[in-house]
């Protein structure tokens, strides 16, 4: 018989996985429209948001596995979005950069991107939004 703490611990993770999904499934949906993936999607975000940074750092900023990364990167780098740049310092260290191309398409998907967030965060109101991200900043800390 689980107790009631544990009641409420199931429900909060299915909530919580249940709205994150949405998210997710809200972007895949946007970024196959734009011929892209999800995870190509938040590497721009990264790179754009955080500047040059080494693969290690957006594998982090992403929670997946660095071979993950390397593979979105290569197709990111074909496609002519990113560029690699090698450490001096330390030759295991390989850096992403943001090219113009890359910046180009970000600044196409944002604005729709943003909007659609918009709407599904406007369901709750500014106060509600701004506590919930106190609340959930918690759980990742």
């Amino acid at each position: 018989m689980q107790s009631e703490k544990a009641a409420v611990a199931l429900q909060l993770l299915d909530r919580v996985s249940k709205a994150g999904d949405k998210y997710r499934k809200l972007l895949a949906k946007q970024m196959y429209g734009r011929k892209m993936t999800s995870p190509q999607f938040g590497v721009l975000e990264i790179l754009n948001r955080l500047g040059t940074v080494p693969l290690k750092k957006i594998s982090e900023e992403m929670m997946v596995t660095g071979a993950n990364i390397t593979c979105v990167v290569d197709n990111l780098e074909k496609e002519g979005f990113v560029k690699r740049i090698h450490s001096k310092e330390d030759r295991r260290v390989v850096y992403a950069e943001l090219t113009n191309s890359g910046k180009n398409k970000l600044n196409q998907i944002m604005p729709e991107y943003l909007e659609s967030l918009v709407d599904i965060t406007n369901k709750l109101s500014e106060d509600e939004q701004n506590r919930l991200i106190n609340l959930l900043e918690k759980f990742n800390s």
